[in-house]
């Protein structure tokens, strides 16, 4: 089934060789981009357990009652034990009454965050097909469609308010947003969006760089005083706050945090604003780099907090499509550009090879071979065992701090 794969990376290479070099509106183009989009919806929409996380939803899902009965009570109960918004919770039991199948779920999310992605990718590129490709083989695209479900939901309404705001249409941003939360608590970050109006030079990357190891230095402290208010509550979403919040990391962590968050980012993306000729897109474009640096700093300063970043990851891989293809056409900073890109490169395959001792495979397996609901082997739960062991990883005592 892995051909599936195969022809989508033939098909979008091809397509990025014929238009990613015309940047007047081309009605081909739009479509074959557009085709592309619906292609990585069936992709994952028709997966059967491709993914880690996944098989926790799907399990849940069992659980769902057959009727749309007591939907208040059961959102409310969903909340309290589960963390789950109440837009998760009504979207399972509309999909088990009325398709009674976990695959209506799979196949909306994947149409909202796939569709948003690519929407934004349009107003910010001219190299659409690049930038498709940069977001599978950077694995970005299995992550907001398998690893992260809810916060991909809310990720997709969040993306088209903040590009809603970058367009003058702050309406649309106080519109999306909300929506976002109803699906996951995580949209709350993208509320940092309209402070993202910093003056985007390298000046500002070294403050960003010193005060995210500032708050990594102290974020005991930080967290002992945060740990008080929070600890006072009670419920699954104050015990999942404590856990994210007490995960830690060493100077070696930190300062890998803080390449991969903030340095190979900012350059990528700077090098992109410096030679955009369109003043407008510009300004757009450090707004990005703004948000970017922002989320960055709590990413690199407290270890738990990495997810945040996913509500700028698509903002770097829309520059960064256009980053490749204009590498070789510059050549100022060319050594710093190439060393960036190896950078990137390099992480990507870290990622790509985190093991998994009781699988004995690596992260990449999470997701490859493909497995479609036509051929429903249960052998690909062995993806299960294996996120069980990342998430043991994480929780292990090695992992985190002692707040007192």
């Amino acid at each position: 089934m892995s051909i599936f794969y195969l022809i989508f990376v033939l098909l979008t290479s091809y397509f990025s060789f014929r238009y990613d070099r015309i940047e007047e509106p081309d009605a081909h183009k739009q479509h074959r981009f557009w085709l592309m989009c619906l292609y990585l919806i069936c992709l994952t929409g028709f997966s059967y357990g491709l993914g880690g996380d996944k098989f926790v939803y799907m399990r849940e899902f069992e659980e769902y009652p057959d009727t749309f009965t007591e939907v208040s009570d059961y959102v409310w109960l969903q909340f309290m034990l589960k963390s789950q918004m109440p837009g998760w919770t009504l979207l399972n039991l509309i999909s088990r009454s009325v398709f009674h199948s976990f695959y209506a779920v799979q196949l909306i999310q994947s149409a909202a965050i796939n569709t948003a992605v690519c929407y934004v990718a349009s107003k910010y590129t001219h190299r659409w097909f690049l930038f498709l490709l940069i977001y599978v083989f950077t694995l970005q695209y299995f992550i907001f469609n398998t690893e992260v479900m809810r916060e991909g939901l809310a990720l997709s309404f969040s993306l088209v308010g903040m590009h809603g705001y970058m367009t003058g249409r702050k309406w649309l941003f106080y519109l999306m947003v909300p929506l976002g939360l109803l699906f996951h608590i995580s949209a709350v970050i993208a509320a940092l969006f309209p402070l993202s109006r910093l003056r985007i030079s390298w000046k500002m990357l070294a403050l960003a760089f010193f005060t995210s190891f500032a708050i990594w230095l102290f974020s005991d402290i930080v967290l002992g005083r945060l740990m008080v208010a929070v600890l006072g509550g009670m419920g699954a979403m104050v015990e999942k706050v404590l856990f994210y919040s007490i995960q830690a990391s060493t100077i070696f962590g930190f300062l890998r945090s803080a390449i991969t968050y903030l340095i190979l980012p900012f350059i990528i993306m700077y090098t992109v604003m410096q030679n955009e000729p369109d003043e407008e897109q510009r300004r757009r474009m450090e707004r990005m780099i703004s948000y970017m640096l922002i989320l960055g700093v709590l990413a690199t300063s407290f270890a738990g907090f990495v997810r945040v970043y996913n509500y700028t990851r698509v903002f770097f891989l829309v520059l960064m499509a256009t980053f490749v293809y204009t590498l070789f056409w510059q050549k100022r900073h060319m050594i710093i550009r190439l060393g960036a890109l190896a950078g990137v490169l390099l992480l990507t395959y870290l990622q790509y090879m985190i093991p998994y001792q009781t699988t004995h495979t690596h992260y990449y397996n999470f997701f490859y071979p493909y497995t479609c609901i036509l051929d429903e082997d249960h052998s690909v739960y062995f993806r299960e065992v294996a996120h069980v062991e990342a998430v043991e990883a994480q929780a292990s005592d090695e992992n985190v701090r002692e707040i007192k």
